[in-house]
């Protein structure tokens, strides 16, 4: 997630019930993995979250909460 100003993440999921997906950063890359937020994204749906200007990590993951079959997607400028 380094080297750019502004970064969004598009979360989809399948379920039929809403999912809770954590996201995960590993600010150095020293695989030291916090906390940053959670999303609930509604069954079938979509939620989309925006880093705040300037944010940057090495790593990012998504972990939801139970098993479900979800998307993500990263765009960054």
């Amino acid at each position: 997630m380094t080297g750019f100003d502004h970064k969004v993440l598009h979360l989809s999921q399948a379920g039929a019930s809403a999912a809770a997906i954590t996201i995960e950063v590993d600010f150095l890359g020293h695989g030291v993995w916090e906390k940053y937020e959670t999303v609930s994204v509604p069954g079938g749906g979509y939620r989309y979250h925006v880093f705040p200007s300037g944010f940057s990590a090495h790593w990012v993951r998504r972990v939801c909460g139970r098993a479900c079959r979800a998307t993500a997607e990263f765009v960054r400028t």
